[in-house]
C-alpha cells in the first residue's frame, strides 16, 4: 500500500458503512498523553463510550454509557455529532484532524473501554490505515476481544485495578491471558493505587507482570479524588511501591500529568 494511501481513507471507509455496525463515541480531541510510557507526547484521543466495569473512582464517568451524541474538539472549534457513528464518518474526521493539526505522535483509543466495541475498532483501524502509531488504552480484562484488534495496534496500555480500590471482582486470570496475547507488542502496565489498596493485591499484580512472557514496564499511578488531589498519602504510596519493587525492577510512580496541567 502506498505510503500516502491514508489520504484516501475516507473513500476507502465508505464501503464499510453498509456492512459494519456503527460505533458509539464519547469525544475526540488532541492533547498531551498524561499517563504511562508515552507521557508528554501529543496524541489524538478517540474516546469510545461504554465500559464493562464500574470502578468507584472512574475519572471519565461521562464515557461509561452510550449517549445520543459525542463531542469533537479541534482547531476549528467544538462540534457535537450524533451517535452511533459510521466507520466512514469517524475515519474521515480522524484523517482530517491528522492533516490539519500536526504534529500528532499517535492515535490513542481510550474510553470507557474500547474493547467493548472491538469489531468497530478493528474495522475503523483497518479502514483508516493511519500514518501514526495506534495506542490502545484498556482495562485488560477482555482478552478474547483483544484478538480482534491486536494486529492493528502498535502500543498497548493495560490497567491493573486492584479489587480493593475498584469495588469490582479480581481479574488476575484475565490479566495474565491478556499479557500473554501481547507478547511481541510494545506493552506497559499501569497499576492504580489509593489509600484503600491492599498490599497483597499489589504484590500479586507485580508478580503477574513479572511472569509475563516479555519485559513489561510498569507504572504505579496514584488515583486522584474529585478535587484532583492524590487519594493516597506519601507514606502509603512508598510502602506499596516497595512491595511491588520486590517483584519488579522496572516500575515507576507516575501521576496523571494531564490532571496536574489542567488539560483534557
Amino acid at each position: 500500500m502506498p505510503r500516502d494511501s491514508w489520504l484516501l481513507a475516507p473513500l476507502q471507509a465508505a464501503c464499510y458503512n453498509a456492512v459494519v455496525p456503527p460505533g458509539y463515541l464519547s469525544e475526540i480531541f488532541v492533547s498531551f498523553q498524561g499517563e504511562g510510557a508515552h507521557v508528554g507526547r501529543r496524541h489524538l484521543f478517540v474516546r469510545l463510550a461504554g465500559c464493562n466495569l464500574r470502578c468507584r473512582y472512574c475519572d471519565t464517568p461521562d464515557s461509561l454509557e452510550r449517549t445520543p451524541t459525542y463531542t469533537v474538539y479541534s482547531n476549528r472549534g467544538v462540534e457535537t455529532r450524533p451517535n452511533p457513528a459510521s466507520i466512514g464518518d469517524v475515519v474521515a474526521l480522524v484523517a482530517g484532524i491528522l492533516r490539519a493539526d500536526p504534529p500528532i505522535d499517535a492515535i490513542a483509543l481510550t474510553g470507557g473501554e474500547p474493547l467493548t466495541q472491538a469489531d468497530f475498532v478493528a474495522d475503523f483501524l483497518g479502514a483508516g490505515r493511519f500514518p501514526v502509531p495506534v495506542l490502545l488504552e484498556t482495562n485488560g480484562v477482555l482478552p478474547q476481544r483483544l484478538q480482534h484488534v491486536l494486529p492493528l495496534v502498535d502500543i498497548i496500555s493495560m490497567d491493573i485495578k486492584p479489587p480493593s480500590n475498584t469495588g469490582e471482582r479480581h481479574f488476575w486470570e484475565e490479566h495474565a491471558a491478556f499479557l500473554d496475547l501481547c507478547r511481541g507488542k510494545d506493552v506497559y502496565v499501569k497499576l492504580l493505587v489509593d489509600e484503600t489498596t491492599i498490599a497483597e493485591e499489589v504484590e500479586r499484580a507485580a508478580a503477574l507482570v513479572a511472569s509475563a512472557p516479555q519485559l513489561v514496564p510498569a507504572f504505579m499511578q496514584p488515583i486522584v479524588d474529585q478535587g484532583g488531589l492524590p487519594a493516597i498519602s506519601a507514606q502509603r504510596l512508598t510502602h506499596l511501591y516497595c512491595v511491588a519493587r520486590q517483584r519488579l525492577d522496572s516500575i515507576r510512580v507516575l501521576p496523571q500529568t494531564h490532571k496536574l496541567l489542567g488539560i483534557r
